[in-house]
């Protein structure tokens, strides 16, 4: 009497048959909370705490701290009191 065993075959891709996901061409790009806020406090009369927290859903303390990381990186994030807010932007050179 003769056993036969069948050997488990696992797939893998050969080198030259390499296994690449679709990429999507239709999707846009995802903008971050960072970059949105830069965004943001580049308008023309820029920003205020209250839009970003809307926007982000950060707290105003994160808010004011990332204002002050953007002003390490040399960028001059000016604040002026306009209609009762105080308003924030990135002042152009």
């Amino acid at each position: 009497m003769t056993q036969t065993t069948k050997k488990l075959q696992t797939e893998t891709p050969k080198n030259d048959q390499k296994v690449k996901a679709p990429v999507s061409k239709s999707a846009p790009a995802k903008l971050t909370k960072k970059a949105m806020v830069e965004k943001l406090l580049k308008q023309e009369d820029g920003t205020t705490i209250e839009e970003v927290a809307e926007k982000t859903g950060w707290k105003d303390h994160t808010i004011r701290g990332h204002f002050s990381t953007i002003k390490k990186k040399g960028m001059n994030v000016i604040s002026e009191a306009k209609d009762g807010k105080r308003h924030y932007k990135i002042q152009s050179s």
